[in-house]
This record gives C-alpha cells, sequence and structure tokens, in this order.
C-alpha cells in the first residue's frame, strides 16, 4: 500500500491555482525547471511602445549590457529616434541629468582620461561644512573611474559626443561605449607666406542635425612680399560627420588671431575666438563667432568699459553667457545677453590671480572652474557667497582638462540624435 502511494503522482498546487504533478522517478529540478518556463511563456506581452519607453529612462551602461537579451533589443539600443529618445529624457528631467552627468579631467602627466560623477559626490557630502569655516579645507573625489590614453592635445564636447585632436591625429568619441571614429586629415586651406596659427572648434549643429568640426588658420600673405602693411587673413574649413568630408570655405576673413585662443568656445550655435582686425591692434579686438548652420562669420564688441592691455585677455563660457577675462582674473565680463553689447556686464570672482575656464558644471550656487596656474586645480566655487573650495581628484595629481558630458548611446560611427 505503502508502495502504491510512493509511485502515485504527488500533486502540487501553484499559487495561480494550477495543479502541477510529478511521480517519485521525475527530477524535482525538472519539474520546477518546466514550472518556470511556464510561468516565462505566461508572462503578459508588452507594445514595444511601451518597451521604448521603459527603456529610454535608463542609464546607458545597463543598456549597452541589455542588447544580449534579444535581437530586437539589441536593435532598439542602435534606433536613431530611441537613441534621441534617450539622450532628451537627461535633458528634460533634471534627476536624471544627474544620474548621467559626468566630469571628465586628464592627467597632465600621462595624457590618461578620467571621469567622476560629481553630482553623486555633492550629494554625499555637504561641502557646505566640511572643514567647517576654513575655506581652504579641500575636498577629495575617490570614486573615479578610467577612460584611458585617447591621445589629443585638445578636447571638446558637444551634444553627447567628444572630440579628441592634436597636430596629427581627430577623433570623435562616446566615452561611455568607447566608440570612436578618425576624422580625415584636414585640407590645405590656402597659400600663405607665413602661417601664424591653427584654430579649432567642435559644435552639433540642431538645425542640419550634424556634428562639425571646425579648424581655421590665420596666415600672413604679404609679410614676404613687403614689410608693411601687415595682412592677415583666416581661412576656414568644416567637416561634416553626415557626409563623412570637408569642406572647404573659399572666402578669407581680414582677422588676425591671438596667440593664446587656439581652443573656440562653443555657444548659442557658434564657435568663438577673440580676433583683432588690425595686426596688434589692442582696440580694434572683438569676438568672432564661426556660426555653424549657415558656416559664416559674425562679429560681437567687447564690453565698451574693459581696458585691455596686451594679449592678456581671454574667451571663456560662464553660465552660457560669453565672458571675457582680462590679465590673471583682475576683470571679468559676462555678456548677459547674447549678442547685445549693453548686455556686458562686470562680475566679482574671489579666486587666485589666474586664467580659468569653467567646466560646464553648475549645481545650485556651486560652479566648477578649472584655474589654469601653475597647479591647475579644480574649485567649486559658491558664487552667493564668494567663496570657493579646492576640488582634488584621487589618481590625478595635476589636472590638464576638465569638461562635463552626459552619457548617451550616439554613436560617432552611426550617429542617431537626428528626428
Amino acid at each position: 500500500m505503502a508502495q502504491t502511494q510512493t509511485n502515485s503522482a504527488l500533486k502540487r498546487v501553484s499559487a495561480s491555482g494550477d495543479v502541477h504533478s510529478f511521480h517519485s522517478g521525475d527530477s524535482v529540478r525538472g519539474f520546477w525547471s518546466t514550472k518556470m518556463a511556464d510561468e516565462v511563456t505566461e508572462l503578459p506581452h508588452l507594445p514595444m511602445e511601451i518597451i521604448r519607453e521603459i527603456l529610454a529612462w535608463l542609464p546607458v551602461k545597463p543598456l549597452c549590457r541589455f542588447r544580449c537579451v534579444s535581437k530586437s533589443w539589441n536593435s532598439l539600443t542602435f534606433d536613431p529616434k530611441f537613441v534621441k529618445m534617450n539622450f532628451n529624457k537627461a535633458l528634460e528631467h533634471e534627476d536624471v541629468l544627474y544620474q548621467r552627468r559626468r566630469v571628465l579631467v586628464s592627467d597632465f602627466y600621462s595624457g590618461e582620461f578620467y571621469y567622476f560623477s560629481l553630482d553623486e559626490f555633492l550629494n554625499s557630502d555637504d561641502i557646505d561644512n566640511v572643514g567647517g569655516d576654513d575655506e581652504n579645507h579641500g575636498l577629495l573625489v575617490t570614486e573615479v573611474s578610467r577612460v584611458g590614453n585617447v591621445g589629443g592635445s585638445f578636447v571638446f564636447y558637444s551634444n553627447a559626443l567628444m572630440f579628441f585632436g592634436s597636430n596629427e591625429r581627430f577623433l570623435l568619441f562616446n566615452p561611455v561605449t568607447r566608440e570612436f571614429k578618425v576624422v580625415p586629415v584636414f585640407p590645405k586651406l590656402g597659400q600663405w607666406d607665413i602661417i601664424n596659427a591653427k584654430l579649432y572648434g567642435f559644435g552639433y549643429d540642431p538645425s542640419n542635425q550634424d556634428y562639425k568640426m571646425v579648424y581655421m588658420i590665420c596666415g600672413d600673405c604679404s609679410a614676404m612680399k613687403r614689410p608693411s602693411p601687415i595682412l592677415m587673413e583666416l581661412k576656414f574649413g568644416v567637416y561634416s560627420l553626415k557626409t563623412g568630408y570637408w569642406r572647404v570655405i573659399e572666402k578669407a576673413y581680414p582677422y588676425q588671431c591671438l596667440p593664446n585662443g587656439v581652443k573656440g568656445r562653443l555657444l548659442n550655435g557658434g564657435i568663438h575666438w577673440l580676433v583683432y582686425r588690425n595686426h596688434r591692434d589692442v582696440s580694434s579686438m572683438v569676438v568672432l563667432s564661426f556660426v555653424l548652420t549657415e558656416e559664416e562669420v559674425r562679429e560681437i564688441p567687447l564690453p565698451p568699459c574693459c581696458h585691455i592691455e596686451g594679449d592678456d585677455v581671454y574667451l571663456s563660457v560662464f553660465r552660457d553667457c560669453l565672458c571675457v577675462i582680462l590679465g590673471y582674473g583682475e576683470e571679468v565680463w559676462v555678456m548677459k545677453e547674447y549678442g547685445v553689447k549693453e548686455s556686458w556686464t562686470k562680475i566679482r570672482i574671489s579666486i587666485p590671480p589666474c586664467e580659468w575656464l569653467h567646466s560646464g558644471f553648475r549645481k545650485k550656487y556651486y560652479d566648477l572652474l578649472l584655474l589654469e596656474d601653475h597647479d591647475n586645480r579644480l574649485v567649486l566655487h559658491n558664487f552667493d557667497k564668494d567663496t570657493f573650495r579646492n576640488l582634488s581628484v584621487r589618481g590625478v595629481p595635476l589636472i590638464d582638462y576638465a569638461v562635463v558630458y552626459l552619457e548617451s548611446l550616439v554613436s560617432p560611427n552611426n550617429f542617431g540624435i537626428t528626428d
């Protein structure tokens, strides 16, 4: 009787009320494997539109891992509309922005690049109270990730992609997915007796939905022919990621660039440099904007009351406004309304005298600045209290460059911020 009971079918009732059975000779593991398989197949089918919306909220690294879930999910992460949808979540929602925003820094000695989440660091530490009232008490970021040695003497970021460049090599790069594209060598822009300077810029053109790298040469086309007057001119070449080609702009512009302004400042759809209208004439200095959409140049006047002496003047961007720094920070002017001469406003920044650049990071009343002095250090400046804190990064003793970027799926080989 007992044997009969042992060999009889054993019953199990699932939480849903379904009865499952197995015999004593069956494997318990096999039973549960079958049960789990049944439950998986019984999952409700979600419309693709809902799946897209759910996945669009996720950070980039998990999405890259989810490519192995299925062919449809893998294809989705490369779909231009989904890439844009995922990227725009960070632009439309502050909490997502803070989740995906990173600070990229390079080590002066090794050329290695590292990144960290400053938002996460600020959330975990009450920096207003670190060190009490001692403004000299520094802050240390310890959670740092290595990108590697990408190469390049200058770095730009615009709308999800980074541009690394030097005199020999140009790369478009996504630091999260590690995808890159080698940009062809720029063409010869013209014939000059002397090349005065080479300048660079990079930005996203939303009107044409295209990334553009701008290369500019300032040449002296008369110095070898006659000593005076010296005729300087600028010529531009533009690389389009959409077409994959360089385009040489035939028109030459009668300006001379400053020796300390190699990297153009991207703002309001244009790349900006400081230039002279007349050779080394400080009174003729203006901001020159290369408009990415029209691929034409425009002049922006400098503050009427600033006192410029020599070449000690620097162009920067401060809180989405053009910014001019005189000397070693003795005067700082901000153009509060883009292109309007009367909107130039003098501001006070209590930092050590030196050239400085805004990293692009701002949260509440703090701005992250890179002071380009002998220490090349990061500082978090509190503009409400006009105080600052030094910010060190573990493993990066001397910072050469700092920029803020948003993690994204945008590929330089199949870039996808399109409608």
